[in-house]
């Protein structure tokens, strides 16, 4: 009788898989990838990795693991689920962030990738982490008006008072670029319809400095006011 064997895969056998199918399902897609040039640089994402980038091999960091940070945020950009799932089972870091602040979770947000948000959403990525300018995920989506998105990430157990370095909630996002039908669904999350901003605006007053009476009246149903 032939004496049974377990046959263990070392790390580093792990890894150079997870390497071997990045090359094959992104280097294509990558390498094309062009960043969106968004009117305004508050929420811009960095420019996509390079094809080179890409697919570089990674060298080990402390502790044996292998982190494959470019790859990583490349494929947020282009919406790469495939390519994100394999880096979480590679159990890359989820909560990075690049030289800007973004993490994967603002940059599949920002861009509408739906089905990548809800795979980082799944392994438990955090949503209200800011970037640089104090900006998370849910004021990127409302900038780019991405409804979907925004309402994906109201799921999330987050701060929906939080500010950015401008003193600006969420709800102050919705009355700047008009969504205003998200704004019932902040507030009933949370969102307090008369917080302040850093030069003492209420998300009503913005609405108005904006020429948006029908956001104004929106914020004023809620409870808004000057």
């Amino acid at each position: 009788m032939r004496p049974t064997t377990t046959r263990t895969r070392s790390p580093v056998t792990r890894f150079t898989r997870v390497g071997a199918v990045l090359a094959v399902l992104g280097a294509s897609v990558l390498a094309g990838c062009q960043s969106v040039a968004p009117p305004t640089a508050a929420m811009a994402p960095a420019t996509p990795a390079s094809a080179a980038a890409a697919t570089a091999p990674v060298p080990p960091v402390a502790g044996g693991a292998v982190h494959y940070d470019e790859q990583w945020f490349a494929a947020a950009r282009m919406g790469r689920t495939d390519i994100l799932q394999a880096l979480i089972d590679a159990h890359q870091p989820l909560d990075i962030q690049d030289d800007a602040g973004y993490t994967a979770l603002i940059l599949t947000s920002y861009r509408g990738h739906r089905d990548a948000l809800a795979s980082l959403l799944k392994a438990h990525a955090n949503a209200c982490l800011a970037d640089k300018r104090g900006n998370t995920a849910l004021m990127g989506a409302l900038f780019r008006g991405r409804d979907e998105i925004a309402r994906d990430l109201l799921q999330a157990d987050c701060d929906l008072n939080q500010t950015n370095n401008a003193g600006e909630t969420a709800l102050a996002f919705a009355a700047l670029f008009g969504r205003t039908a998200m704004m019932p669904a902040l507030v009933a999350h949370g969102a307090d319809v008369n917080h302040r901003d850093a030069r003492g605006n209420t998300a009503y007053d913005i609405a108005l400095q904006q020429g948006n009476q029908s956001a104004a009246d929106a914020l004023q149903q809620l409870g808004g006011t000057e």
